[in-house]
């Protein structure tokens, strides 16, 4: 049985992975080849003359390529920011918890709702209901 190979880290600035991004949602015209591409790239938040050396670097690890006159996100790439976006996610979630965890003197019912929700075991709505409710 053949198992991938783990995903590589990667460490990028924020305009590189706001590139990365922006090309998981949409190729781009390659920078440079038309007047209208600084347009293009302003209107999606990305810096052109930023966009040359990111293109590099990003094309050099095989996050994106160039295809005719488009650059595109490879697989990698489109794993890579995926991967990245979860990670996040997973952070986000747990600093969530840590925050009802410091008040849970305060609030045992939201603390024990939120520990709930972030594990799964209960829908939103029922987390809601749960903190509501007073303990006895």
């Amino acid at each position: 049985m053949h198992l991938p190979a783990p995903l590589p880290h990667v460490d990028l600035t924020d305009a590189q992975w706001r590139l990365l991004a922006q090309l998981v949602a949409a190729s781009l015209h390659d920078p440079g080849a038309s007047t209208d591409d600084e347009e293009v790239a302003a209107a999606r938040g990305l810096d052109l003359e930023q966009m040359y050396t990111d293109v590099s670097l990003l094309s050099w690890l095989k996050l994106i390529e160039r295809r005719d006159d488009q650059l595109m996100v490879t697989d990698l790439g489109t794993a890579v920011h995926f991967r990245r976006l979860y990670e996040s996610s997973e952070l986000r979630l747990s600093e969530v918890f840590r925050l009802a965890e410091v008040h849970e003197s305060q609030a045992p019912q939201l603390t024990l709702a939120v520990r709930r929700l972030a594990q799964g075991s209960v829908t939103f709505e029922e987390a809601l209901s749960s903190a509501a409710r007073r303990p006895v």
